[in-house]
């Protein structure tokens, strides 16, 4: 198109890895990218495809996660920096092309973990979203905004322990009232956010959606 080729010609892309030009992720860069091993998402030790161990299994728990890449990776957190800052759905284009996973569930629904309106606001976008709209694609799976965040909570990373982060979560997730018990009881999700640190935000998602009847829930990020 005309507009992008002017777009890139006054604003030109750089490789959030090297900075070289051309890509917001150069081919070098990308070939650098390693996939990660994978985690319980209840008690972040490895876990084989990403399941949840049967001694951490709780009611209203998460059932796995997959993971793309290690945020501790410097060219994997420029990449969930850029997406975060203004170039995500190509980023993401970029790093879900030759990914694939098998977790065994036909899902039902995509479902972004929300931002605050405040903060999404102040952002313009909800790159959880985006992603979520490309693993939909890859997937042919309906990307929905079941969950609605109701409090406007400190950043995660404010916080110095898990027990903290665990706090400053509780109660912030609610069903978006367009959405009834019914649309949810039973359906098998993936929720989706760039990173999972902690792993609080998915495991509060993950109790309010069960709560309201899901059957399975996995989660699915760029990086842990």
């Amino acid at each position: 198109m005309i507009w992008e080729a002017i777009i890139d010609f006054i604003f030109p892309k750089t490789c959030v890895g090297c900075g070289s030009w051309g890509s917001f992720l150069c081919r070098e860069c990308e070939d650098r990218l390693d996939f990660v091993e994978q985690i319980c998402p209840m008690c972040g030790e490895e876990s084989p495809m990403g399941w949840t161990h049967p001694k951490c299994k709780t009611r209203w728990g998460m059932d796995g996660l997959i993971a793309i890449y290690e945020y501790r990776e410097p060219i994997a957190r420029a990449v969930v920096d850029g997406v975060k800052y203004g170039f995500s759905r190509e980023l993401m284009g970029i790093v879900m092309n030759n990914f694939t996973f098998e977790t065994g569930c036909n899902f039902d629904y995509l479902v972004p973990v929300p931002l605050h309106f405040y903060r999404e606001n102040w952002r313009g976008f909800n790159q959880a979203e985006d992603l979520a709209k490309i693993v939909g694609e890859k997937l042919s799976v309906s990307s929905v905004k079941i969950l609605k965040r109701v409090r406007n909570t400190k950043q995660q990373a404010l916080m110095k322990t898990r027990e903290e982060r665990q706090k400053n979560i509780e109660n912030a997730f609610i069903v978006d009232r367009r959405f009834q018990m019914s649309d949810i009881r039973g359906k098998m999700i993936l929720l989706v956010d760039d990173v999972f640190t902690s792993g609080a935000d998915m495991r509060e998602c993950t109790k309010t959606l069960k709560k309201s009847g899901a059957g399975v829930v996995w989660g699915l990020a760029l990086t842990h």
